[in-house]
């Protein structure tokens, strides 16, 4: 598994991401949006495990409204996925205390987990509506 990017840093892990995209099979890979709020999506952090094809990735919490930029960056990185053929897009809620060490395990278990606990989502939620 491939770790791309820095925690909290939304455009540094979005750049570094956009290389290292280069080679993941879509629609065959499953994209993993990890959280640690169910129901305050205004203040959600994510990481993102993109788990198929040749390889996986996986970044810290670099994305979403906690911080600077990084909803903006949460947007353009859903729209890229779904330009690049990406199909299938899940989101695993953590509680808050839990989302660093869950990044910390080994690629395994954190596949096992991560799949335990995630369901379907729209990826149009994430995308960033003009105003």
């Amino acid at each position: 598994m491939e770790r791309v990017g820095l925690r909290a840093s939304p455009r540094l892990t979005l750049e570094a991401l956009k290389e290292a995209l280069k080679g993941v099979r879509f629609p065959e890979a499953k994209v993993y949006l990890i959280t640690d709020w169910q129901d305050r999506r205004r203040l959600a952090r994510y990481a993102l495990l993109i788990h198929g094809g040749k390889k996986d990735l996986l970044t810290p919490d670099a994305f979403g409204p906690a911080f600077p930029g990084g909803e903006e960056a949460l947007s353009e990185l859903v729209g890229l996925l779904l330009e690049l053929g990406a199909r299938k897009f899940c989101e695993a809620v953590v509680s808050p205390g839990e989302l660093s060490g869950l990044l910390h395990l080994a690629p395994e278990e954190l596949l096992r987990r991560i799949n335990a606990i995630a369901n379907p989502t729209d990826p149009g939620i994430y995308l960033k509506r003009a105003a």
